[in-house]
């Protein structure tokens, strides 16, 4: 393979500070115009001033420039015909790596830890769309269980790293359970139970407590090609769970107490997910995501690329199912897996909390696209 040749990064301090100046000076916005979509199955979009979204001015708009700059170290070093996805506007905007040269190069001149700066930032560099159609915004985030490294009494149950064969890499879940995978696949460490197993799947990226009290990182390592089926469903439909306590601490429940049925609901989910061994990691950090960096605790979110390029900001507006208020961020889209259409996914972290939000995330709310502008103003 050819090396990558890192784009030349722009000077344009003169330029950005231009577009702030601009943008302190409260020059004038676009009225609210639909646009519509120019292929087949993009999701309706309207182009909307900056000061229409909800809690603009409140959020730590600092915390999500960390995370883009994070984004954009990848993006530069792409070849600038590089897909990142999307469908109509976001994609002829947002969907190839050379079109983020400019946006990740004036983000290189903007202190990350500063909110006023890094709000305007974002408003001389994007122009903001709201997607005009409910979006389901989820939550996920990095469980924690026991394990170790080699199989051992009270530790039998595998988690695997992707198999070099396809077809075994095809494999669904009930063919992997019964042994399908034993001695051809690399087994990244066991777990005291199956559903231990299961449950960090579903997450796609975990920490494993070893003996030694050290933590073992693991992170998606692919999935197999099988229909995914969501199990809370099938928990509702069977009577086992009410459609209003579905949650992942509620499935895990109700799966550790009927270990007599837990296997057979479990394999209704054919999807099996691999994980692999990361190495360290910072604890404060998640494990790299599809764009290739690590996603930052309720900065990051997972998108369908088909539908919202990776690398692209995206202000949610929903609640918080725990607290039952207002949820409304500035987010950097940077991982996919299990999301369909115009929703996101949000990464919450580590730990009690994140579990406990993470868990109960189903909530409806509204997404709104920064799409990068060709040349920054106001």
């Amino acid at each position: 393979m050819a090396p990558r040749r890192r784009p030349q990064r722009l000077k344009r301090p003169r330029l950005l500070a231009a577009a702030v100046a601009l943008a302190l000076a409260g020059c004038a916005v676009p009225q609210p115009a639909t646009i519509l979509p120019s292929v087949a199955g993009a999701p309706p979009l309207a182009a909307l001033p900056v000061t229409a979204l909800p809690g603009w001015q409140a959020d730590n708009t600092a915390a999500a420039l960390t995370a883009f700059i994070r984004g954009c170290r990848v993006i530069l070093t792409m070849p600038a015909d590089q897909a990142l996805g999307g469908i109509g506007l976001p994609q002829q905007t947002a969907g190839q790596a050379g079109l983020w040269q400019n946006a990740c190069n004036g983000a290189a001149d903007v202190s990350p830890l500063n909110d006023i700066t890094a709000r305007h930032f974002f408003e001389a560099f994007f122009a903001v769309y709201q997607i005009e159609q409910p979006a389901q915004i989820t939550g996920y985030f990095e469980p924690e269980y026991p394990g170790a490294k080699n199989l051992t009494s009270g530790y039998r149950f595998p988690l695997y790293a992707k198999p070099a064969d396809p077809e075994l890499a095809a494999l669904p879940r009930a063919a992997i359970d019964r042994g399908a995978l034993i001695r051809k696949a690399p087994v990244t460490a066991y777990l005291s139970s199956p559903v231990d197993a299961f449950m960090l799947q579903t997450q796609g990226a975990g920490r494993v407590r070893l003996p030694s009290g050290k933590i073992l990182r693991v992170g998606f390592d692919g999935q197999s090609a099988q229909p995914y089926t969501p199990i809370g469903r099938i928990l509702v439909a069977n009577g086992a769970l009410s459609s209003g306590d579905v949650s992942f601490e509620s499935i895990e429940a109700w799966l550790k107490d009927n270990p007599a049925q837990a296997n057979e609901i479990m394999e209704q989910n054919a999807r099996y997910v691999f994980l692999r061994p990361l190495g360290p990691l910072p604890d404060d950090e998640g494990a790299p995501g599809a764009l290739g960096v690590p996603i930052t605790a309720g900065r990051s979110i997972a998108i369908d690329p088909a539908t919202i390029p990776l690398g692209t900001p995206v202000y949610i507006a929903t609640t918080n199912p725990v607290t039952n208020t207002s949820l409304n961020r500035l987010t950097v889209a940077q991982d996919t897996g299990g999301v369909h259409g115009a929703a996101a996914d949000l990464f919450f972290g580590a730990g009690p909390e994140a579990e406990a939000t993470a868990g109960r995330m189903m909530q409806q709310g509204t997404l709104f696209l920064l799409l990068p502008r060709p040349t920054p103003n106001s």
